[in-house]
Formats: structure tokens, C-alpha cells, sequence
């Protein structure tokens, strides 16, 4: 009798274990698929993954009071969340070698210097990116900021501002527009040769989720307004995905090494990077980079938080073709913006023109 009550115990853990790891593998499954072809599927992108961790933290507790044979059950769940689904990587890190062309770059959306934007540019003088790609830059070229680039080569268009150490070329604005779907946002695309390598930049800053996320509250006070939250959730990650698609229409134009970087609003595990990765595009940071990577959410928690400020989403990226591979990626300072931005080392293999027919 007396082991009657621990072994129901443990089974009703292994069978609250078994629900947990169904659910994470449902995430799982969902997030390779494309998790923003659901509306559950692109709030969950926007959402803190640690959250799924708790249930399995609670569960390991449980079990170690209860059978700690099995701990293993409930703790390989939480490693689940830690790892993929919360997109751990950890890449292997190498200076570039001697006679390799490297090129630094650096993308953030500034938010109109809303925040601590000197914090920026005194990380920049520890970092010295070669080529920079500001996002949400309305009017930082006229700004008292503006004579840290009097230097650089500048280009700039609307929120869009690109700043190089090296010449630039041409520069157009080029629009992300969807059939039907009006003028839409644009794209700022620039080209450069380092090395005597060309490399067009495209500068990208995709339609926010943030409208739709926040009726998510509403719709959890009020259940009538769930079907048009979920309308709008859906319909918001169709317009990022049609975006990517027009993206990948202008990327099939060019020729020579390709980099696209900006607020790409848009999570890994979204159709977005998906869509720009089946156009032949790898992520920096999955390839370069050592962590998470996370870029946004510091600032969404109100000032008087009972918590510390943390990123818990990665959705800034630097994107380029097979021509570069990252060494190195990462994320800099939280003090000023909502996004933190990301730099990355790029090693650029020699270009080869085709041969004449």
C-alpha cells in the first residue's frame, strides 16, 4: 500500500510529460511547416518561446520528488524548448584567413532615434562595420547625429539610410507591391565592388504584425473579438509573405553576390525566411552566430515591469547569397532602439564572370 500513491503519482506525471512533449512536437512540426500560415501559429512566433519551458520545469520538479528515475522525461523537454524550438545556435566562429575579402556589415531599425541613438554610434566606433543599413532613419541625415557620417557614402530614401566606408554605386528604390495589393512598402537597393567583387544590398523593412498583436488582449477579455483578431493576425502574415515573394522576384534579377538585410518583422520559423531562403539566401546568424540572436522585445514590457527588460525574438536579419558565407554574427546594444542590431562578418569568395557565348 504504501507504494500505491507514488506510482499513480509518477503516472500521472509521465502522462502529463506525454501531452507536454505532443504539444512542443505539434510547435515543432508547425514552425518547419511554416508556422504563420495559421493565425495560433504566427501569435505564437511573437511569443516568448521560454514559456513552453515552464510546464516541463514544473514537471521535472514534480518528478524529483516523485520518481526520479524518469527526471529524464520531463527535463529532455525543457532541453527541447532551450534548443530548437527556442532556435539556439552555435556556430563555429574563424577570423577570416590571410587573402580572404571580409566586409563587415551592420543592419538596425533605428525607430526614428526614439531611444538612446548616441549608444548606437559609440558602439559603432568599438564595432566599425564597413557598410551600415538603417531602418525607421527618417531624418537621421539631417539630424544633429547626422556629422558621425560625414565620411561615408550615403545613400538614403524615406525611413531608409545606407552608409558605407566603401564607394557606392547606384541606388534605386524599388517597390515590395503584391498584385492587388496597392503601392505597398518599398525596398532600398544599392551596389558596391569590394575587391573588384559586385554586391548588391537590398535594405528591407516588412509590414509590422504590430496592429494585429495588439487586439490580441482584447480578444482574450472578449471572446467575440477572437475570429477578427484571427482574421487580422492571418491576414497581416499573408502581406509579409507576399512581400517576400515580390523580394525573391527582384533578387532572380541579379547578378553577383546578394545581401538582404533589415526588420524583416518576421521570426525564423516564418514563411518569410523560408521563402527567401528557397531563393537562395542563408542566414547570417544561423550560419555565423553563437545564442539566440534575439533582436526585439526589451521595450515591449511596460517601464514598471516586475522583470527585467529581455529580447526574446529574432526578426531582424542579415540574409546573402551563396557568393558570402558569415564567420561571424551577432547582436548589439538594447539601450538604443526597440531592435537591437545585428552584424555580421561576411567572407566574399571571388567573382567569376560567365563566360561569353
Amino acid at each position: 500500500m504504501p507504494h500505491r500513491a507514488p506510482a499513480k503519482s509518477s503516472i500521472v506525471l509521465l502522462f502529463l510529460t506525454l501531452i507536454l512533449a505532443l504539444l512542443l512536437a505539434a510547435v515543432t512540426v508547425m514552425n518547419r511547416l511554416g508556422a504563420d500560415r495559421w493565425w495560433f501559429g504566427a501569435l505564437n512566433l511573437y511569443l516568448p518561446q521560454v514559456i513552453w519551458a515552464i510546464p516541463g520545469i514544473l514537471l521535472t520538479a514534480a518528478m524529483a520528488l516523485v520518481n526520479r528515475r524518469l527526471l529524464w522525461l520531463p527535463l529532455l523537454c525543457v532541453v527541447w524548448v532551450l534548443v530548437p524550438l527556442m532556435g539556439l545556435t552555435w556556430s563555429r566562429q574563424s577570423p577570416p584567413k590571410p587573402g580572404q575579402t571580409s566586409l563587415r556589415i551592420m543592419s538596425c531599425n533605428v525607430k526614428y532615434g526614439a531611444r538612446d541613438l548616441p549608444a548606437l554610434l559609440a558602439e559603432m566606433d568599438q564595432a566599425r562595420p564597413d557598410v551600415v543599413l538603417f531602418q525607421d532613419a527618417t531624418g537621421l541625415i539631417n539630424s544633429r547625429d547626422s556629422g558621425y557620417f560625414r565620411d561615408w557614402d550615403i545613400r538614403y530614401y524615406g525611413q531608409y539610410v545606407i552608409a558605407s566606408r566603401l564607394p557606392l554605386e547606384e541606388a534605386e528604390v524599388q517597390w515590395l507591391t503584391a498584385p492587388g495589393r496597392g503601392r505597398g512598402e518599398g525596398c532600398l537597393r544599392c551596389r558596391l565592388r569590394i575587391a573588384g567583387t559586385p554586391l548588391t544590398l537590398f535594405n528591407v523593412h516588412l509590414q509590422s504584425p504590430r496592429d494585429a498583436l495588439s487586439l490580441v488582449p482584447a480578444a482574450v477579455k472578449n471572446p467575440r473579438f477572437r475570429d477578427f483578431v484571427a482574421t487580422r493576425l492571418a491576414a497581416s502574415a499573408e502581406f509579409r509573405y507576399d512581400q517576400a515573394e515580390v523580394l525573391t522576384l527582384l533578387l532572380r534579377r541579379e547578378t553577383g553576390a546578394v545581401i538582404v538585410a533589415g526588420d524583416l518583422n518576421s521570426p525564423d520559423a516564418s514563411r518569410v525566411c523560408a521563402t527567401l531562403r528557397e531563393a537562395g539566401l542563408h542566414d547570417a546568424f544561423t550560419q555565423g552566430g553563437r545564442g539566440y540572436g534575439y533582436t526585439y522585445g526589451h521595450f515591449v514590457a511596460p517601464e514598471r515591469a516586475p522583470f527585467p527588460r529581455f529580447s526574446f525574438v529574432r526578426i531582424d536579419h542579415i540574409m546573402m547569397s551563396s557568393q558570402l558565407r558569415a564567420v561571424r554574427c551577432w547582436t548589439g546594444t538594447a539601450a538604443a532602439s526597440d531592435h537591437r542590431p545585428v552584424y555580421a562578418d561576411l567572407i566574399i569568395k571571388p567573382f567569376a564572370p560567365a563566360p561569353k557565348q
